[in-house]
């Protein structure tokens, strides 16, 4: 409660609390009202003023809230390519894990940041021991046990397609790459698939060669996933 003193006629002391005329003297009681209406009338434009302000600030976060998708369910990733003798995959079924945040309206994804994706090497399996030794060695996983992808930029979304830039990162080597997913709303779920095209050698990787270099693998390789994020709710 602020309070106001001061001094009127003969010495006498009035004392005015923010709002309310408390005391009358003298025949100053249109002067007190007067002084008590103007100090409630600012008092009222105050605190409407600042309801206000609050009112739209909590009107914007509800526009903008996004919320947090977590990797769940049936994941694969799959690193295919060629060699001399065949062509070949990778795929990884388990071990992965991730995060979005996504804003959704009526089946559709309406804004989306913060996507992060890890792998670890070793989850990549081929079906023959051998060759996953070698592609082990090749993506030097005791030095650099995870593959990952981070989202930099948001490009485009239509109703079914996100298109993103993000920094990949293979063998400790990072590069930006252009990403585009086909996606699917069900519920609390989102399912997203893809794939892009990259090389060895672009990420500082020799291609994996077998028996004395007379098996060698391409540079080229792709990169495909069908992946889904779910919310808590």
């Amino acid at each position: 409660m602020t309070t106001i003193m001061f001094r009127v006629n003969r010495g006498q002391a009035v004392t005015i609390s923010w709002g309310l005329a408390l005391y009358q003297q003298d025949g100053r009681k249109d002067h007190f009202k007067y002084l008590n209406e103007k100090l409630m009338k600012k008092a009222i434009h105050i605190i409407a003023k600042t309801t206000w302000v609050v009112f739209l600030t909590l009107a914007a976060f509800a526009v903008n809230a996004q919320e947090k998708y977590t990797l769940s369910g049936d994941q694969v990733i799959k690193v295919s390519g060629t060699s001399t003798i065949h062509d070949w995959d990778m795929v990884a079924k388990s071990g992965m894990s991730g995060d979005i945040q996504l804003k959704t309206e009526n089946g559709v994804i309406t804004a989306l940041e913060g996507l992060k994706l890890t792998i670890p090497v070793n989850t990549l399996k081929s079906g023959k021991s051998s060759m996953d030794k070698n592609a082990y060695e090749a993506l030097k996983s005791k030095a650099n046990p995870k593959i990952s992808f981070e989202l930099v930029e948001v490009l485009g979304i239509t109703p079914d397609t996100v298109k993103v830039k993000g920094k990949l990162t293979v063998a400790g080597t990072s590069k930006l790459i252009p990403l585009e997913a086909k996606y699917i709303v069900n519920g609390n779920a989102v399912d997203f698939a893809g794939k892009h095209e990259i090389t060895f050698t672009e990420f500082k990787i020799d291609p994996p060669t077998a028996m004395f270099n007379t098996i060698k693998t391409g540079d080229n390789l792709t990169l495909s996933f069908n992946t889904q994020f779910k919310s808590a709710r």
